[in-house]
């Protein structure tokens, strides 16, 4: 069976834009609109020929209405299914074992009741009250409850906004520790390669001080060696000569060379 809403949504489509209410007669005039068959004609009555379209204004011939079957039988359908649906919740309302209305409501049983059934031994000592004054109870309940949930509701965006301010503060910490280490590391690392490139050129100036200095002391030392060997050679030579010129100023060479060698 269809829902009291669908057939409310079939119904919104059978309107008459005229009359506001659900078509009567329907028919469609040249532009394509539906309406009344009674509202339309009131409309051209003081038109010669032609009329305008109440909805979009187009000039349509008096002539040219035409029943339309297919709305018409949709219209006796939506009819057919209201009828269905108040059928329906007069059944719902209705005692199946008694066929009478229900007018009670058992508190204990959480069951509606007729007359016949309050009066009945199932529910003669029990919580009877009207429909209606159940359901005002009721309601006052439910707005107590719907007054602690949204209490709850609050108290738990509360805490909520608390907790996603502390993941904020806890963020921004976060970042804030992270630009520190970074920024110290940038320092450091700064000094670091000051200290490296200090260090370097301090080698590089030892060595170049180094070289300079060794090859200062060969540039230094080849007269020295040069006049050593003169005097070997000198020796040698001396050594090799005859035994009175070996002997002819013998001691002033063996001085000179003594000098040389201490």
């Amino acid at each position: 069976m269809a829902s009291g809403q669908f057939v409310n949504k079939l119904q919104e489509e059978v309107i008459c834009p005229i009359c506001l209410d659900i078509l009567q007669k329907p028919v469609t005039i040249d532009c394509g609109h539906n309406f009344c068959l009674k509202c339309i004609t009131q409309i051209g009555e003081t038109s010669c020929g032609f009329f305008k379209c109440p909805l979009c204004k187009t000039s349509v011939r008096r002539d040219a209405i035409r029943f339309n079957s297919l709305l018409r039988n949709l219209v006796e359908k939506i009819q057919a299914l209201q009828a269905s649906e108040v059928q329906s919740k007069r059944k719902e309302a209705t005692c199946p074992r008694h066929q009478e209305m229900f007018h009670y409501f058992c508190e204990d049983d959480g069951k509606f009741l007729c007359f016949v059934c309050r009066e009945s031994k199932d529910h003669k000592s029990h919580n009877v009250s009207l429909i209606e004054e159940a359901a005002q109870n009721y309601q006052g309940q439910i707005q107590e409850q719907i007054q602690v949930l949204q209490q709850k509701e609050k108290e738990t965006v509360q805490v909520k906004a608390q907790g996603v301010h502390r993941v904020d503060v806890f963020t921004d910490q976060v970042e804030h520790e992270k630009q520190r280490i970074l920024t110290e590391f940038e320092l450091l690392h700064q000094v670091l390669e000051e200290e490296k490139n200090f260090l370097l050129s301090r080698i590089y100036w030892l060595g170049h001080e180094g070289t300079e200095a060794g090859k200062h002391y060969v540039a230094s030392t080849e007269p020295q060696l040069n006049d050593l060997k003169k005097l070997v050679d000198s020796l040698k030579t001396k050594q090799n000569m005859p035994p009175r010129q070996l002997l002819e100023d013998i001691k002033v060479v063996l001085c000179r060379t003594g000098e040389k060698t201490q």
